[in-house]
């Protein structure tokens, strides 16, 4: 068996540096030493060592950490790792690089996975708050752009290595506006049914350099990357690049198209993707190879501990951090002691659900940024069967000026959250089917639904918008090429349709109704800064830019109230904020409403000489707050529902519609 480029005498003499504290210099002490709570597989890896040093058998997750350690090390050599961890436990006592959990079990008890599900709480948290990992919200990645944000990829640099999560908030974060968020409350668990499975196809177009590593000397660069992937259904190959030589800062080099696919199989819910940017004058080893194995394994192992098979968007995403994080700190620990030069130059985890692969496959491609010892920008696309976007059934509630009603489900699936809006004594609803992306419409007639209809040939993936103004309907809607396209709809017929002016976006639009004389429009441009459009009947506006240099990754919900023009969006930091406009476009300075926190859009109705607002908290339940016409002071947020809260997927619509307040949204599949 190859055991990697050093020889045994060097690896000891690392590891007992990294376990005394001697080292302070390598990629591996920045890893390991950023907290006390997390580190938990490497040092469960350690434990297994020891024990197998005395002949105690191993735990199910030992095993597995065993296996990654026999990738590229002999039986023999493993047990000396023990020993040299037991003589730092026995001499330190406590461990900077090994937490405590792991350190003071005796080596006659084992380290099981239900035992990591009871300790991953404080490590979950604590590999939250390091720089280099990054909840990223879903909406960033519909909207095409990139989405590592400048403060992860600052520790990406410092840690040579990250993990991105697409997900809502953390587990953490409190419902919006509860007595129960002061006190920290978690949202119960929700399961849904398990989806079919779909075949997923990943693969590598290009990179692009940033900034070179640089060999010793000044060199050019030898460039290869490697990836290990597994899904909840299979584990995929440990996969390696051609080798790019004399890379340079400045350069775009080409995958070879045989040579390019990282991930091809079944995926069910979710999968987790490791991806490597190498600098080096050689080809990996086998024990590399073994090694990328080993690790799917552990991965699949972990994730299915946390039920892989459940709906994965409802797995804490602090746990997917944690879990992702770990395993990354796990690679990278092991890695270091088996090379003699530190040449990966910067790892990437990714985990990827249902949802985000749908997402991904409607993109295209992406870009991943890898900031460690150089600077590569890697373009990753999607190839594989068409994931369908996550649909949800209709639903709507029925608020009669004291209480909710139970809530109605209609027999139609959106992939959008719908529009709401009521005209002519009819309350009307549009939203995109599944299937063919076409933008519906129906009406509420009395007490019946009519029947959907589509309007004309548009397509989108984003909320469309609705609004009532100069006796119109007006709907507007961000098409499949991220234009702006509008209509109006006169009772019985819509208009054509009209791009406005060649305007591009990646989030859908939204309207206000009637103000001052004109329909305001709102749109979020691709540097994030919304932009107001009116029309009064006869043409549009220019376009406004927001004049209190407002950013938002989401649209903007505006609704006039007691004379003023008001909006809301949930900010960059998932906080919901609010400002006003007395009669034109500047905009006062934004505020925070209380501790409220959203992941989409909120919407914003007038009704009984109040202002509403109706949001998604961080546990998936529907919320309203009001602001009184005599105080403009918000109050704080109720359940919709109260003990039977309303559950929905993203933003939901609302509207005031014969003396009764109609709040419609998607609900989550059952």
């Amino acid at each position: 068996m190859a055991n990697g480029d050093t020889t045994p005498e060097q690896r000891l003499e690392k590891l007992r540096g990294l376990l005394m504290g001697t080292r302070s210099d390598s990629r591996v002490v920045r890893a390991l030493g950023q907290g006390d709570k997390g580190n938990v597989l490497f040092g469960a890896a350690l434990h297994a060592a020891d024990r197998l040093r005395v002949g105690q058998a191993p735990t199910d997750l030992e095993q597995k950490a065993l296996g990654v350690l026999r990738a590229a090390l002999s039986d023999a050599e493993i047990k000396q790792w023990g020993q040299v961890y037991r003589e730092a436990v026995t001499q330190l006592g406590r461990l900077a690089v090994v937490p405590e959990v792991i350190t003071r079990r005796p080596v006659t008890s084992g380290y099981t996975t239900a035992n990591l599900k009871a300790d991953f709480g404080p490590v979950a948290a604590e590999h939250m708050a390091r720089a280099n990992s990054q909840v990223v919200d879903r909406e960033v990645l519909a909207a095409g752009r990139d989405f590592d944000s400048p403060s992860f990829l600052a520790g990406v640099r410092g840690a040579g290595f990250g993990v991105t999560v697409f997900d809502a908030a953390p587990p953490s974060a409190p419902a919006a506006g509860t007595a129960e968020a002061e006190a920290g409350a978690e949202p119960g668990e929700e399961v849904l049914a398990t989806p079919a499975p779909f075949r997923a196809k990943l693969e590598l177009e290009s990179f692009y350099v940033e900034r070179a590593v640089g060999d010793q000397g000044g060199g050019r660069d030898e460039i290869y990357w490697c990836t290990s992937s597994t899904s909840d259904k299979v584990s995929g190959p440990g996969y390696k690049s051609q080798e790019f030589g004399a890379v340079k800062k400045g350069d775009t080099r080409t995958f070879s198209t045989s040579n390019r696919t990282i991930f091809d199989g079944q995926v069910g819910n979710a999968m987790i993707l490791s991806m490597y940017c190498w600098e080096a004058d050689q080809s990996t080893s086998d024990w590399y190879d073994r090694l990328q194995t080993a690790m799917n394994q552990l991965s699949k192992h972990l994730f299915d501990t946390w039920q892989w098979q459940i709906m994965s968007q409802f797995i804490p995403v602090g746990i997917k951090v944690g879990i992702a994080l770990d395993l990354a700190i796990f690679f990278t620990s092991i890695v270091e002691h088996l090379r003699n030069e530190d040449d990966l130059s910067c790892e990437r985890v990714l985990v990827l659900d249902r949802f985000d692969l749908a997402l991904l496959a409607h993109q295209g491609s992406t870009n991943l940024h890898f900031n460690g010892d150089g600077y590569h920008v890697l373009k990753m696309k999607y190839s594989g069967d068409k994931v369908p976007f996550p649909t949800g059934q209709l639903e709507y509630a029925v608020y009669q000026g004291t209480a909710w009603g139970k809530p109605l489900t209609l027999p139609w699936e959106s992939i959008t959250p719908p529009a709401l809006a009521s005209y002519g004594g009819k309350l009307y609803a549009v939203w995109a089917r599944p299937g063919d992306q076409k933008v519906m419409w129906s009406r509420l007639e009395g007490t019946t639904w009519r029947t959907p209809a589509a309007i004309g040939t548009d397509q989108t993936v984003h909320q469309p918008a609705l609004a009532v103004a100069h006796g119109k309907l007006y709907y507007a809607v961000t098409g499949n090429n991220n234009n702006l396209y509008w209509r109006t709809f006169n009772g019985t017929t819509w208009s054509p349709v009209t791009k406005l002016s060649n305007y591009v976006t990646n989030l859908g639009p939204s309207l206000a109704p009637e103000y001052k004389d004109r329909v305001w429009l709102t749109q979020i441009a691709t540097n994030r800064v919304p932009y107001l459009n009116t029309h009064d009947d006869r043409q549009w506006s220019q376009a406004y830019e927001d004049n209190i240099n407002w950013r938002t990754e989401r649209p903007v919900a505006v609704c006039p109230f007691d004379g003023y023009l008001w909006r809301a969006a949930a900010g960059t930091d998932r906080f919901v904020y609010y400002s006003v406009a007395s009669g034109g476009a500047e905009w006062s300075d934004r505020s925070r409403i209380h501790s409220w926190q959203t992941n989409h859009t909120p919407a914003l109705t007038a009704f009984e000489n109040k202002l509403w607002m109706f949001l998604r908290g961080n546990d998936g339940n529907l919320y309203v707050g009001t602001l009184p016409q005599a105080t403009h002071n918000w109050s704080t947020a109720a359940i919709v529902g109260g003990s039977q809260p309303l559950k929905l997927m993203d933003a939901p619509s609302a509207a005031a519609h014969n003396i009764k307040l109609y709040v419609m949204y998607r609900r989550p599949a059952s």
